[in-house]
């Protein structure tokens, strides 16, 4: 998997008024999960659902699986460890501003049979982020996965790791990994990509972003 975006914050120039840096998301002992954000996101391909359901519609996608991929990672820490990816003692699930997001998609033009990107993967998330409504926590470091897209076609999912600061909305920390889906049904198949895309936070990203940051 190629590194394609990697966006530090470090110096105070760098970060404004922010409460946070990017060194300080090794300090913390904690973040706050705002889970799979699709707001700017793509459905490329055919997503075939199982029992003979027939291919998912945008509205089965936005209405029943997103909330079923974010479900699935608040009820299943022990498989979705994003404590040990990284570093923490504690993971706050604050999942209802994203959800509430995650609801206002259009799915006119949700789907596709074309690949895509981001235009400007930074502008994006960073729009992502400003536009993200409060949760229970009003500070703090937070983290969420800003999907770019899920491709049948290519059995890929691209997502934007990004890690920020909850107060000032300000983006500390920002990746683009690829995750390969595995599972079946169509639920635990791109949940399989999530799960891939931890790993390599696990094994990989994390301890880079540490070494950049100091």
């Amino acid at each position: 998997m190629k590194k394609i975006v990697l966006c530090l914050l470090l110096a105070t120039a760098s970060v404004g008024f922010a409460q946070f840096t990017a060194k300080d998301v090794f300090s913390s002992k904690s973040i706050v999960w705002y889970g799979l954000n699709f707001t700017e996101a793509k459905m490329v391909g055919q997503f075939d659902q199982a029992m003979g359901a027939g291919p998912a519609s945008a509205s089965d996608l936005k209405n029943k699986w997103m909330p079923n991929w974010n479900g699935l990672i608040q009820s299943e820490p022990k498989n979705f460890k994003i404590a040990e990816a990284f570093q923490k003692n504690d993971v706050f699930y604050d999942v209802t501003p994203t959800e509430k997001a995650n609801y206002a998609i259009s799915t006119d033009d949700l789907m596709s049979f074309n690949a895509f990107k981001f235009p400007d993967g930074q502008k994006t998330v960073s729009k992502v982020i400003s536009k993200l409504g409060h949760g229970e926590k009003t500070e703090g470091i937070g983290v969420t996965f800003v999907v770019e897209s899920f491709n049948k076609s290519t059995d890929e999912a691209s997502i934007y790791v990004t890690v920020f600061d909850i107060k000032t909305k300000n983006v500390l920390i920002l990746e683009r990994i690829i995750g390969k889906p595995m599972g079946i049904g169509l639920r635990n198949f791109w949940a399989g990509a999530v799960k891939h895309v931890i790993k390599q936070i696990t094994t990989d990203y994390y301890s880079k972003w540490k070494t950049l940051a100091k």
